[in-house]
């Protein structure tokens, strides 16, 4: 009997020791399936996937940082990329995807970007009159990132500042010129940005600047062809307002 009693102590014991360790191991390898799904996302199908499986990860682990703010990113792309009359509610999942992750973990900027740019796209939704209320969330999210790892997503936190400088009325804090110092901050974090010098050309033609703004869009034209689905996208962005301008 002591030796039965024994054994099943040995086999409870070993399996709260290798029990973590599956759960682990089975977390790390529905992360690496989900993520190997985000260079697709131009496939909504296949984002939706993505999504399904982080969630999968936050039902074994709510509190799973990295699948938080992985949601909060596939919510902007989904959002961005979704009929008008769904695009609220995806944004509003989105912030609520980031400020959980912020809640566990604020040290982490991925979660302060995402959170910070659902804010936005949020915002932009309900226009900028309506949504001045979010300007200063936005902007703390985005310092905080600067002042956790200023180049992640090639300095989009100082994209974003530079594009809010350029979006907001002047009362609200608009201004182009310092929308241009911000996107030239972005330009030496991430120098391949598409997307930082299609803003810094918008900001550049408001201005009157126009050479300067060409300047930006031919660099986009001539890049490489870029493999990520967003930077084909700004790609295509920058010829259509390099037709629109100078042609």
């Amino acid at each position: 009997m002591r030796r039965l009693i024994w054994g099943c102590i040995q086999v409870v014991f070993l399996f709260f020791i290798f029990l973590p360790w599956a759960n682990s191991q089975e977390t790390q390898e529905l992360m690496a399936k989900a993520d190997a799904l985000w260079p697709h996302r131009a496939d909504l199908q296949k984002l939706k996937e993505a999504m399904a499986i982080y969630e999968e990860i936050l039902g074994k682990d709510p509190t799973n940082v990295e699948a938080l703010w992985k949601l909060a990113r596939a919510c902007w792309w989904l959002g961005t990329h979704s009929p008008e009359a769904e695009r609220e509610a995806i944004f509003e999942k989105g912030i609520e995807y980031g400020k959980r992750a912020v809640s566990l973990k604020d040290d982490c900027a991925p979660c302060h970007y995402w959170l910070g740019v659902n804010y936005g796209v949020y915002g932009e939704k309900k226009g900028v009159l309506k949504s001045l209320s979010l300007v200063d969330l936005i902007k703390d999210e985005m310092n905080k990132v600067i002042a956790l790892d200023p180049s992640f997503m090639n300095g989009g936190a100082y994209r974003i500042l530079g594009r809010m400088a350029h979006k907001l009325p002047w009362f609200a804090g608009g201004s182009n010129k310092d929308s241009v110092e911000y996107l030239k901050k972005a330009l030496e974090h991430g120098p391949n940005s598409f997307l930082t010098r299609i803003f810094l050309a918008e900001t550049y033609l408001a201005m009157g600047e126009k050479e300067l703004a060409k300047k930006e869009l031919e660099w986009c034209l001539n890049a490489p062809e870029p493999k990520d689905p967003g930077d084909r996208e700004d790609r295509e962005k920058a010829r259509k307002l390099y037709r629109e301008n100078f042609q």
